[in-house]
């Protein structure tokens, strides 16, 4: 078996991260296709500078009599829907197994392992979906989509997306149409010319918000042109579940990493803000605002954070990490303060004025750095920490634990190997897991959140 040979492989499985993979040699041979176990696959053996073997260009010669379970008419490469071939039961078992197995690997005494909870919709569940314009293949049109499993540079089109709803699919095909209407150029990132870079579709309660990136590498009149027609065309679809767009924007960003921000927003029509309830609570929520992207099933999420906090309502909580405030403005019925420390100011006033909005008074949040900002504060009694999938990082768990050993720590984890990482360090410091659960948000692909609580023991270090 050497590097570029075509060999055929049976799938045994997949890891947490979404990865195929079939065994050869007793080695694990990853697969750069969507597949399922049993499953053939034949492609191009290639060898990494980790000593990991992989098989390109794949394709699938032998189903195993297993039905794509999303898309019946084709088959999704873009790296999103993983799991496409399997049931949902069989989904929510691998992905228990998989995050079980690396708690296990991290986790030094007995824990409780809770039942997974399921999400409440299959399909159509995201409200923000992050397209991207490219070419689906080298010097190839341009075109609108997502990125191909395993590529920074392919892009492929994903017209009839299962994981968003209807409206999303008929927003997305317009732009999409105009778009090539006017043959405009994308934006290329090695060469830095071009002008289409991102689309953002964002939904809440009944109204939608749609925002075009570019950069401003364009003749002025036709760029006039292109946005009066996007928006006039967008404004007379006939969206379904009643559904408006509220408003469209149009950002400009002529930076050179390959990231939906701002140098300057222009709204085109409407507001920039949309509106989204959690357990009757209103979240005005901002073009860049991070929200939980499974809207029916986030409650379930909040609902074991309030289950892992308990009935002591008399207990000062720290929210770090804490966005625009959903979780801290949550969980406020339940305790006598919550502070929240966010490093996105605008994502902080968002907070504040959500508070407002919400008539929460026990809420304070706070703009700056959490690993910065901490030295300064009361004692809380509790923690709860939802940080990015970067995870709390060596520097800020320490900082934690020297300066508010609290009781115990609810730890919200949308990573599950930093979040392995994270956990180790705090058990050094004398903090035992008591209980993890699972919460699928995202059904179809790989992702999955998970809440831990942490209670301490005695200090170590």
């Amino acid at each position: 078996m050497k590097k570029g040979d075509i060999i055929s492989i049976k799938i045994e499985g997949i890891n947490e991260r979404g990865k195929s993979y079939g065994i050869i040699d007793n080695n694990r041979v990853f697969v750069n296709i969507n597949a399922a176990k049993d499953q053939i696959v034949e492609g191009r053996l290639n060898k990494t500078r980790k000593k990991r073997y992989e098989l390109n260009d794949c394709k699938i010669i032998d189903y195993a009599n297993r039905k794509n379970q999303i898309y019946q008419e084709l088959e999704r490469q873009c790296g999103g829907c993983n799991f496409q071939y399997y049931t949902y039961e069989e989904q929510l078992y691998l992905k228990k197994e998989n995050i079980k197995r690396l708690l296990d690997q991290c986790i030094k005494y007995e824990y409780e392992f809770q039942e997974p909870i399921q999400s409440v919709e299959k399909q159509g569940y995201r409200n923000k979906m992050e397209f991207s314009f490219g070419n689906e293949y080298l010097d190839g049109p341009t075109i609108l989509g997502l990125h191909k499993q395993n590529s920074f540079h392919d892009i492929v089109n994903v017209s009839g997306c299962k994981l968003m709803d209807a409206n999303f699919n008929m927003i997305y095909n317009k732009i999409d149409e105009i778009s090539k209407k006017f043959g405009l150029n994308f934006y290329h990132r090695l060469k830095h010319v071009g002008y289409l870079r991102n689309l953002v579709i964002r939904k809440g309660e009944n109204d939608i918000l749609v925002n075009l990136v570019t950069t401003s590498d364009i003749d002025r009149k036709i760029e006039k042109d292109y946005l009066e027609e996007l928006k006039k065309e967008l404004l007379i679809l006939p969206l379904k579940y009643g559904y408006k767009i509220t408003g469209i924007l149009h950002t400009l960003n002529d930076g050179l990493q390959d990231m939906v921000v701002s140098e300057k927003e222009n709204i085109l029509y409407g507001k920039r803000d949309i509106c989204e309830e959690v357990f009757d609570l209103k979240f005005e929520i901002s073009p860049y605002s991070f929200f939980q992207t499974n809207k029916k099933t986030v409650e379930k999420l909040y609902s074991k954070v309030i289950e892992y906090i308990g009935q002591k309502k008399d207990r000062v909580v720290f929210d770090l990490f804490s966005g625009t405030g959903t979780i801290g403005q949550i969980v406020s019925k339940n305790c006598k303060k919550v502070i929240g420390i966010e490093i996105v100011e605008e994502a902080v006033e968002k907070a504040k004025s959500n508070c407002v909005l919400n008539n929460i008074q026990n809420c304070e949040f706070i703009a700056g750095d959490v690993f910065s900002r901490l030295e300064n504060l009361e004692i809380p009694d509790l923690l709860i920490l939802d940080p990015p999938r970067g995870g709390v990082g060596e520097k800020t768990v320490k900082k934690i634990v020297e300066f508010y050993p609290t009781d115990e720590i609810i730890y919200v984890s949308c990573n599950p190997r930093t979040l392995c990482t994270d956990l180790k360090q705090f058990q050094e410091y004398g903090y035992t897991v008591k209980k993890a659960c699972i919460v699928d948000m995202f059904p179809f692909t790989n992702h999955v959140e998970t809440v831990v609580l942490m209670s301490k023991v005695a200090y170590s270090a």
